[in-house]
This record gives C-alpha cells, sequence and structure tokens, in this order.
C-alpha cells in the first residue's frame, strides 16, 4: 500500500502536466483535471466543483495579464461576459451542491460537458490565416444575446467546477 499523501503529490503533479499542456491553449486544464480526479484519485463528487473553481482562481490572474499586455482586455465585450456568466456560475455551483450531489449523476453531466466539447474541437479546423487585402467582417451579436449566452456558459462551468472560462474559450 501507499504511503500517506501519495494522492495529494500525484494530484499536484497532474494539475502541474495538465496545465503545461493546456496553457498553450489558453485554458487553465480545469476541464481536463475534473476526470482526473473522479476517476484516478477518486475524489468524492461534490468536492471536485471547489476544487477546480479553485484552479481557476489561481490561473487567471496570469492570463488576464496577458491579455492586459496585448491589449485585449476590459472594454465592453469584458463586461457583457461578466454580466451574464457571474451570475450563471453561482447558479450552476448552487445546482451541482443542491440538485446533483450524487456520484453517478455528475459522471452524466461530465459526459454532456466533454463529450460535445470534445467532438467540435476534433471535428473543425482551425482558421484560415487571414489575407492581408480582406478584412474579416466583423459580427454584430446583441448584447443580450452575449448575456444570456454567457449566463448559459456560466452554469454549465459551474455545475461542472470550472466557471465557464474554459469552455467560453473555444468560441
Amino acid at each position: 500500500m501507499l504511503g500517506a499523501g501519495f494522492s495529494e503529490v500525484v494530484a499536484l503533479v497532474a494539475a502541474f502536466v495538465i496545465a503545461t499542456l493546456t496553457t498553450p491553449a489558453g485554458i487553465s486544464g480545469a476541464v481536463l483535471l475534473l476526470p482526473f480526479q473522479i476517476a484516478v484519485l477518486g475524489t468524492p463528487s461534490p468536492a471536485v466543483t471547489p476544487t477546480n473553481l479553485l484552479y481557476n482562481v489561481i490561473a487567471t490572474p496570469g492570463a488576464l495579464l496577458q491579455y492586459w499586455r496585448q491589449g485585449q482586455a476590459g472594454g465592453r465585450l469584458a463586461l457583457v461576459l461578466i454580466a451574464g456568466t457571474l451570475p450563471g456560475v453561482i447558479a450552476g455551483s448552487v445546482i451541482r451542491v443542491l440538485l446533483l450531489p450524487g456520484a453517478s449523476v455528475f459522471d452524466l453531466v461530465v459526459a454532456a460537458v466533454l463529450l460535445p466539447l470534445g467532438c467540435w474541437l476534433a471535428l473543425t479546423r482551425p482558421p484560415r490565416p487571414d489575407s492581408p487585402g480582406e478584412p474579416r467582417p466583423d459580427r454584430d451579436i446583441p448584447g443580450a444575446a452575449l448575456v444570456a449566452l454567457a449566463a448559459v456558459v456560466g452554469c454549465v462551468g459551474g455545475i461542472y467546477g470550472i466557471g465557464g472560462g474554459s469552455i467560453l474559450r473555444p468560441c
């Protein structure tokens, strides 16, 4: 039998490896950490939600700093996304703790989040570089639709335990 503290060491190494692999893609890795915690470490289902939210709290400041250095932080879009995502994450966390506490139900939630996301990532091609003479057309999406979409993404992220940023990122 392995000694005390072994699972903590495995969790730390796994978090480091996952963050190293996912950081270049612009996500914190909590999406991948959650299935590892449940399947390999045997972490109780309700405990993974706050763990992954904490993982994102630690990982987010570095990403925000990078966006700020590139001049991509702030503005109207950030405020609209925050206005929808924040209440969505809170609602999702409450739903997760009060309505979905069982491990088997949560396994279905994990599958419902990861399967479509994985299929979408596997089946789409990266965007082609724009030609220098052809500007991309702007997408005019109404603010209310963006707030609603951010709220849904935040709610799903709150249920899953990732806060929504990892799901919103591929868009």
